[in-house]
């Protein structure tokens, strides 16, 4: 355990040093005006890549610090496709593929974060919160990228379907609190965790909606203040963190 402790504060560190380095690197540019408009991140998305893979590997360290050995695997299942999207949008393959690759990890994490709904027995704030949720997010994507993608509309209903599903995924990861399946320190982490997936998608969207100019240049970099974040958290609570922290 102690030898697990040790490696999960490790990674932990580099996953710190690699987003100052990739943060000081894309802000200088941007502050600068020299950003590759075409590119914005054709040197940093080396050194974020690692910082999905890293997360990944968090999940296949839990062993036994996790919270069931359940949890643990749609855990894993999640973060393989979240790298799989990541590695397809690295290599700018094929952008729609990667759309569904995060899909099926938030419908992963959907299963997951909603564990024991069905026993739980007042669900009626829940759905009130999902009707809020799904309700403001597809009056962000109709009022603000609706105007901007009106012209490709099979991708504007591509991404659509996506906000459904990420809108799920905040709801599902919210409804945790509630649930009380999950332990209260990793129930923080799963909202916060989730919140900031939701975060880094809706500047994924302006990214890939706005010209290119330097509005979609600080979105392209305001997406790590989230994702980052959103990967870690969500990494770490899969682990029982009395174990781990003790």
């Amino acid at each position: 355990m102690r030898g697990t402790r040790l490696l999960v504060f490790v990674l932990l560190g580099v996953i710190l040093f690699l987003c100052g380095v990739f943060t000081g690197h894309d802000w200088t540019l941007y502050f600068m005006k020299i950003a590759d408009l075409q590119n914005p991140e054709l040197y940093s998305r080396f050194m974020k890549f690692p910082v999905t893979f890293i997360c990944m590997l968090l999940t296949w360290l839990i062993m036994g610090s996790g919270v069931s050995a359940r949890d643990t695997w749609k855990l894993r299942t999640a973060y393989s496709l979240i790298v799989l999207g990541d590695i397809i949008f690295f290599f700018d393959v094929h952008s729609v593929v990667g759309v569904y690759s995060f899909a099926l990890a938030h419908l992963v994490l959907i299963v997951r974060n909603a564990a024991g709904l069905g026993g739980f027995p007042r669900k009626g704030r829940l759905w009130i919160l999902l009707a809020l949720i799904m309700g403001g997010s597809l009056a962000l994507m109709f009022l603000v990228f609706y105007p901007m993608l009106k012209g490709n509309m099979p991708y504007f209903n591509l991404l659509l379907g996506y906000a459904v599903i990420v809108s799920a995924s905040l709801w599902a990861a919210l409804a945790a609190f509630r649930i009380g399946y999950f332990p209260r320190g990793n129930a923080v982490l799963i909202a916060a965790g989730v919140a900031c997936f939701f975060l880094s998608d809706v500047c994924v969207g302006l990214y890939r909606a706005l010209p290119r100019d330097y509005d979609m240049v600080f979105a392209t970099y305001a997406t790590w203040w989230f994702y980052a974040p959103a990967l870690t958290l969500t990494a770490l609570s899969g682990y029982d963190l009395k174990k781990i922290s003790g």
